[in-house]
């Protein structure tokens, strides 16, 4: 909480480093993409695949469009997006971090006159905010489109019926209240990784434990906001919880 406190503090201060902010932009942008493609293409097929044949044995099967909206774009695409953002880009920033650490190369840029905070705190955790919030809509396309395909190829529904049942469903909140806990999501992932590896110890070894406790941490705390703002805005919208 120190951690992230100093970087929302250090993101108001000057100067600020943007070469440093979209490097760590790039990096997350190039790194994350294969694996979000293909988790977010696995789950729209198992969403349509189990509650496709679910809603078929009731005669409903073009209601699975507005249960794609439930499933995917509220809840699995912004988790499955801040996972994965921890898992690649968090690990590098840990392992990154950590090195920098041991090899007291943290120290060198103070005696050097940069700040911490400014230079390596404040763009690695704007860019991890910023990132996992757009990477949420690429992923909401690839789990609706794989979705869409194996219903329509596979499961036989009507085309036209879940369209027609998707657009019912969707709305702005779903939409909104996505990208907004992938801002949280990202603002986790900054701080515990970020604190992760600035706090490295005993070389080689010590980075390896510090990444790998930083994914567990990182998992542990995704699951339990989740939680929390799922309940939250499930309680302030009532409507949410009804498929339309």
């Amino acid at each position: 909480m120190l951690v992230f406190r100093a970087a929302l503090r250090g993101a108001a201060r000057r100067p600020f480093y943007w070469q440093e902010f979209l490097e760590q932009c790039r990096f997350i942008l190039m790194a994350n993409f294969i694996p979000l493609l293909l988790t977010g293409v696995g789950w729209g097929i198992i969403v349509s695949l189990e509650a496709g044949h679910f809603f078929r044995a009731a005669s409903g099967e073009w209601r699975l469009g507005g249960f794609t909206v439930m499933a995917n774009i509220r809840e699995f695409s912004p988790v499955a997006t801040g996972l994965m953002i921890a898992a690649v880009s968090g690990t590098a920033t840990v392992a990154d971090l950590g090195a920098r650490q041991v090899r007291q190369e943290l120290e060198a840029l103070s005696v050097m006159g940069l700040s911490n905070v400014l230079f390596i705190v404040v763009p690695r955790a704007l860019a991890l905010m910023v990132m996992t919030a757009l990477y949420n809509l690429p992923m909401i396309i690839f789990t609706t489109a794989s979705g869409f395909f194996i219903a329509v190829a596979v499961v036989g529904v009507n085309p036209g019926g879940f369209l027609a049942s998707f657009w019912t469903q969707g709305n702005l909140v779903d939409l909104f209240g996505g990208e907004l806990k992938c801002i949280i999501f990202g603002a986790l992932v900054a701080a515990i990784c970020i604190y992760k590896g600035i706090s490295a110890r005993g070389g080689a070894e010590g980075v390896a434990r510090a990444v790998h406790s930083a994914v567990v941490w990182c998992f542990v705390s995704i699951q339990a906001v989740e939680w929390i703002y799922t309940s939250t805005v499930l309680a302030l919208f009532h409507s949410l919880n009804v498929l339309k």
